[in-house]
C-alpha cells in the first residue's frame, strides 16, 4: 500500500502542478500525458465530472449546513471486452501524511460520516463500454446526525480497485476547506438601492480583490452616513488563449489571477461574502483570434474552459471586453477574418452554459460590437437576451468622461467622439452609459456633463463604471489631486455632499497609524 500510494501522490501532485502553473485542463482522454497509445490494452481509471485533473476543490463556511455533489465514474481509452467491478475506497493516513508534505498544507483525513456514494462505493462496467455510469458523490460539512466539521482542511482520497481488471493508478482528490466565516470590524453594507449601482474593475497586477470593500460613500455634512460600493467587482487579466497544436481557444488568467483564484477563499471569497458579484473579466490576447472569429468548435472549447474557471473557484460570473485581440494579424497567422456570428454565437452559448445564477456582461467597445444592434448581421441572435448587464467601455485619463448613451445618441451632452446603437434585446435599465477612470486633472473630470445628462432626465438607471480602483499611493497620497469615483457620484446623485472615504484604502488597521499599501500586491 506505501508504494501504491507513493505512485499515486506523484501522479496527483504532478496534475496539481500543470493545473495550477496554467490553469488548462485536460478534456478528453486521448490528450492527457501518459493515457497510452489507443492499439494497447484498455486503460481503465476512475474520474471526477468536470475535474479533468481529478482533483475537487471545495469551500465550506463553519457552521452552516452545506454540501455538494460531484459525479464520478469510471473510464477507459478503447471498449472493454468483459463487465467488472470497481470498488471506492478511502486511502489511509499515511496518504494524507505524504500529500500534506508534498503540498505543505497540514490535512486531515476527511471522516467517513461527512461524504456517501449514492449508489455504494462501487460502480459496474459493462462489456463494450468507455464510460460507466455515473456514481454520484456527496461531501457534507454538517452530516445527518448534526455534527459539524471544524475549520481547516480535509482530504479525501479515493482509490479504485478490481478483482478481475487491471487499472490505471489514479486517485480522486477531495480537497475540503472549512474557513471561519469573513467578518469586517470596519466594514459598511453595500449599498442596493435603485438610484445606484457601482461596477469596479481592479487589475490584480497591482491589487487584492478586497481593496473593492475598502471604497465606501459617505455623507460629508455630518460623516457618519457611510455605505459600501462596488455591486460587481471584475478582475482583471484574463485573455484568449489560443493553443498551436490542437487548434483549440481557452482562458489564459495572467499570473497574478491565477494566484488570487489558486487562493480564493482567502483573497475573493471574503469580497463575495459582502454580497458584491465578483466577476472574471476576459479580454483578447493580441494573436489575432478572439470572440469575433472563433469556429463553432472553439466557441464550444471556450464556454468549457470559462464555465470550468466559474464552477471550480465559485466566481459569479464572466464580463467579455473583446479589446486587444489583434484582429489585424488575423490573415497572416492564419485564423478567420473577423465576421458578425460568432460573437453572439459565444453570448448565448456562454449564457446558457453558466445558466440564471451567474451574470454574463458585457463591454460595448469598438468594432467587436458595433454591430449589435442588427439581429439580421448576426444570424438571427439578439444578444441583449443573453445579457444581465452591459455598458460603455470608453474610458481615457486623456480624454474627458464620455456618457455614452445608445438611446440618445446626437443630444448633448452624449458623447459624438463614441457614438453606439443600442444592444437589440438589452432594455435601457440595463446599460451603463458612464464609464470614469480616476483622474489627476479636475479639468477632464467635466462634470457638467453628468449633471447636464441627469437634468434632462436621459439617465436610465442608477449604473455607473470605474476603471481599474486604486487608492491614492497612486496619486502621491494625501496631497494629489485624485478625482476618484466620488466626483461621478456627486453629479450623477445631484447631492455635492457626498464624497468617497479613502481612509481605509491607506491604513493596515482603520484608525491606526498611516500605513500605506493595505491591499497593494503582497504576493
Amino acid at each position: 500500500m506505501k508504494s501504491r500510494n507513493a505512485i499515486s501522490i506523484l501522479f496527483v501532485i504532478s496534475a496539481i502542478f500543470v493545473s495550477c502553473t496554467d490553469l488548462y485542463f485536460y478534456e478528453y482522454a486521448d490528450i492527457q500525458p501518459g493515457a497510452g497509445p489507443t492499439n494497447a490494452d484498455p486503460v481503465v481509471s476512475i474520474r471526477a465530472e468536470q475535474s479533468p485533473d481529478n482533483v475537487w476543490n471545495l469551500t465550506f463556511t463553519y457552521d452552516e449546513n452545506g454540501s455538494a455533489e460531484k459525479d464520478v465514474y469510471v473510464h477507459a481509452n478503447k471498449p472493454v471486452e468483459s463487465n467488472f467491478t470497481v470498488d471506492l475506497t478511502s486511502a489511509r493516513e499515511d496518504f494524507v501524511r505524504e500529500y500534506s508534505e508534498a503540498k505543505d498544507v497540514e490535512y486531515e483525513l476527511l471522516p467517513a460520516a461527512f461524504y456517501r456514494f449514492a449508489s455504494g462505493d462501487y460502480i459496474d462496467v459493462q462489456r463494450g463500454s468507455e464510460k460507466s455510469q455515473v456514481n454520484k458523490l456527496t461531501i457534507y460539512s454538517t452530516n445527518t446526525l448534526g455534527n459539524v466539521l471544524e475549520p481547516g482542511r480535509y482530504l479525501l482520497p479515493i482509490v479504485a480497485s478490481s478483482f478481475t481488471q487491471e487499472l490505471k493508478d489514479t486517485t480522486i482528490i477531495v480537497d475540503v476547506t472549512i474557513r471561519e466565516r469573513f467578518e469586517d470590524p470596519d466594514g459598511y453594507e453595500l449599498y442596493t438601492g435603485e438610484d445606484m449601482f457601482t461596477v469596479f474593475y481592479l487589475n490584480t497586477s497591482s491589487f487584492d480583490p478586497r481593496l473593492a470593500y475598502d471604497l465606501i460613500l459617505k455623507h460629508n455634512l455630518d460623516n457618519t452616513y457611510h455605505r459600501g460600493l462596488g455591486n460587481i467587482v471584475n478582475l482583471r487579466t484574463s485573455s484568449v488563449d489560443y493553443d498551436e497544436n490542437t487548434g483549440k481557444v481557452s482562458v489564459l488568467p495572467s499570473a497574478d489571477m491565477r494566484y488570487i483564484l489558486e487562493h480564493w477563499t482567502e483573497r475573493g471569497l471574503p469580497v463575495q461574502e459582502t454580497g458584491r458579484k465578483v466577476c472574471l473579466c476576459i479580454e483578447g490576447g493580441g494573436k489575432g483570434i478572439g470572440f469575433c472569429n472563433f469556429t463553432d468548435a472553439q466557441i464550444e472549447d471556450f464556454v468549457s474552459s470559462a464555465k470550468r474557471l466559474v464552477d471550480t473557484y465559485g466566481l459569479d460570473g464572466i464580463n467579455l471586453w473583446d479589446r486587444n485581440s489583434g484582429y489585424d494579424k488575423a490573415a497572416e497567422n492564419g485564423f478567420p477574418e473577423m465576421n458578425r456570428t460568432s460573437y453572439p454565437k459565444l453570448i448565448k452559448a456562454l449564457k446558457e452554459a453558466l445558466g440564471e445564477d451567474k451574470l454574463l456582461t458585457l463591454t460595448d467597445y469598438e468594432e467587436p460590437t458595433e454591430y449589435f444592434h442588427d439581429t439580421e448581421s448576426m444570424g438571427g441572435i439578439v444578444p441583449g437576451e443573453y445579457l444581465d448587464y452591459a455598458w460603455s467601455g470608453y474610458c481615457s485619463e486623456s480624454e474627458p468622461v464620455q456618457i455614452v448613451d445608445p438611446w440618445h445618441q446626437g443630444q448633448p451632452p452624449v458623447s459624438a467622439l463614441h457614438p453606439r446603437q443600442p444592444i437589440v434585446g438589452l432594455s435601457p435599465d440595463k446599460y451603463g452609459c458612464i464609464h470614469a477612470t480616476w483622474y489627476t486633472n479636475e479639468s477632464l473630470a467635466q462634470l457638467e456633463t453628468i449633471t447636464d445628462w441627469v437634468q434632462k432626465e436621459f439617465n436610465p438607471n442608477g449604473i455607473t463604471v470605474y476603471y481599474d480602483i486604486r487608492s491614492v499611493i497612486q496619486d502621491k497620497y494625501e496631497s494629489g489631486g485624485c478625482w476618484n469615483p466620488g466626483y461621478i457620484l456627486t453629479y450623477f446623485l445631484n447631492d455635492l455632499n457626498l464624497g468617497i472615504d479613502l481612509y481605509r484604502l491607506d491604513n493596515t488597521v482603520h484608525g491606526g497609524n498611516l500605513t500605506y499599501n493595505k491591499w497593494v500586491k503582497d504576493w
